[in-house]
């Protein structure tokens, strides 16, 4: 028996399946998942796991909470702790996951096998295909104003596009692709929910979903919505009471190539350390909400900069060459336009001799000190 199979290359990376899942069984991007291979219950010592029927049965009554189970699991996704089920990540075939793919990539292998969708490259400088529905989540991330939708498409204006890519990293649907390649998806969270008062059961959201993830109860004049979706929209802008509401939080912009400072683990204590010792504060620890961001180098503020004391710049290490963000303050007139421009909301003005603050320039000083603080695993890492 083989466990779940991902097409990676198609993924939306809206986590719908990890949502679903009921014993945590599937991790998105990185992927990884339980792969049936019972080593867990090989080594559960009081057969709390047990194979049945090619599944994984789990007995919470008598698991001991060792985690002999977590210990021995290959892929390292199986883990156990006091929420039940206490242990978890194996496997149980339920196939939730299949069934609320709202691209049906997922597969579990002799029982029910998908298609392999073909994923086709422009090899554009920037180009939108058919997948677009025209949801406008692309078009306020654009730091350059580019990105108009018209007659229900993403229009880009080349003109005015410095292809950083952050469009193509949010689009939910896969539908903008940046220098022939495939993009890297940004993770994000979202609240979605529903005034079950408001609703009158006109079945117009689910209508409109792309990924039909919005379940009509058509006898009942209700709908029933996704734990997670790719979070496009539509069905909020279409009902006619208000009654949709979806709150999303994206995480930061990756780099518009790998070449460059990118954060690997999310270890906020000793990213806020790497934060402390950025001489331009290109690296902002938010305390509150326990989340770091950092300068991308993707040049929105050099293109909105009309003084010219902004440009990308070049920095070599070890043989190989990085772009960096370089500044003069004496052309700078403090206008602010870089500020409002910035994707990643790091930079700022201030009264300081050096004007502006939170671009980076590739000293390298976060870097040496993540690596002094945790020698064993990577932290950031320059690509």
């Amino acid at each position: 028996m083989e466990g779940i199979k991902i097409q990676e290359d198609a993924c939306l990376v809206c986590d719908a399946c990890k949502a679903v899942c009921p014993t945590d069984a599937i991790e998105i991007s990185p992927f990884n998942s339980c792969n049936l291979c019972m080593q867990c219950v090989k080594v559960c010592p009081t057969k709390a796991l047990s194979e049945v029927a090619g599944k994984i049965s789990y007995n919470s009554s008598i698991c001991k909470k060792c985690g002999a189970c977590a210990t021995a699991c290959p892929t390292k996704i199986k883990k156990v702790d006091n929420i039940f089920p206490y242990s978890k990540g194996h496997c149980i075939l339920c196939e939730m996951c299949v069934e609320v793919c709202p691209i049906e990539i997922i597969s579990i292998p002799t029982i029910i096998d998908k298609p392999k969708k073909e994923i086709i490259i422009p090899k554009d400088p920037i180009a939108v295909v058919d997948a677009c529905v025209g949801c406008g989540v692309c078009v306020p991330v654009c730091p350059v104003e580019a990105i108009n939708i018209e007659n229900d498409r993403a229009v880009v204006d080349k003109n005015k596009c410095m292809y950083c890519s952050i469009c193509a990293q949010t689009c939910p649907w896969n539908a903008i692709y940046v220098a022939g390649e495939i993009p890297k998806k940004r993770h994000k969270e979202q609240i979605f929910t529903m005034a079950e008062d408001k609703c009158i059961g006109c079945m117009a959201c689910a209508e409109i979903c792309p990924g039909s993830m919005i379940s009509p109860d058509v006898d009942n004049l209700k709908v029933e919505l996704p734990k997670v979706c790719p979070a496009c929209g539509l069905c909020v802008e279409v009902c006619p009471v208000d009654a949709l509401s979806l709150d999303v939080k994206y995480e930061s912009a990756h780099p518009i190539t790998d070449e460059g400072i990118v954060i690997i683990e999310d270890d906020y204590d000793i990213l806020e350390k790497c934060a402390n010792v950025c001489p331009t504060d290109a690296i902002i620890a938010e305390s509150e909400s326990k989340s770091v961001k950092m300068c991308i180098v993707c040049g929105a503020c050099v293109t909105a900069c009309p003084t010219g004391a902004l440009k990308i710049g070049t920095i070599n290490h070890n043989g190989k060459e990085y772009n960096r963000i370089e500044y003069g303050p004496h052309l700078c007139d403090k206008c602010g336009k870089c500020v409002s421009t910035c994707p990643m909301k790091t930079l700022r003005l201030t009264d300081d001799k050096i004007s502006l603050k939170g671009y980076c320039v590739m000293c390298l000083l976060c870097l040496s000190c993540a690596e002094s603080l945790k020698k064993d695993k990577d932290i950031l890492r320059l690509k």
